[in-house]
């Protein structure tokens, strides 16, 4: 289930990179649908849930979407107004290369292989 709250800041392998006021994730999860056969409802199938970010990013100094492009094994923390914090590990930049707007701020989805609350 996705989470919204608040802002957050995104750590990249113990560096601060970005800030989001725009962001969902989950963390390890799964996802149930219904298992039909000839005689109805038979129950029900579980599928693994690859736990992941997405973030609307602000640009700011330390900022580099060229880096964030390239990420396919980081460690990132979410660090979220709330208090909450929860590290992703194996973490890699999933579907198209993020890129600025005219405002400077980017949208990146992050997937990632574990993700534990830390806070």
């Amino acid at each position: 289930m996705g989470l919204i709250a608040g802002r957050a800041s995104l750590y990249v392998d113990g560096k601060k990179k970005f800030v989001g006021d725009s962001y969902s994730y989950t963390t390890d999860d799964t996802t149930v649908a219904d298992s039909i056969g000839k005689g109805g409802l038979a129950g029900y199938t579980e599928d693994a849930v690859a736990p992941k970010i997405n973030i609307e990013l602000v640009e700011t100094t330390e900022s580099d979407l060229d880096e964030l492009n390239a990420i396919r094994n980081a460690t990132i923390v979410l660090d979220l107004q709330t208090g909450k914090q929860y590290t992703y590990t194996g973490a890699y930049r999933s579907g198209d290369p993020v890129e600025k707007n005219e405002s400077g701020r980017a949208t990146i989805e992050f997937h990632a292989t574990a993700c534990r609350r830390t806070k």
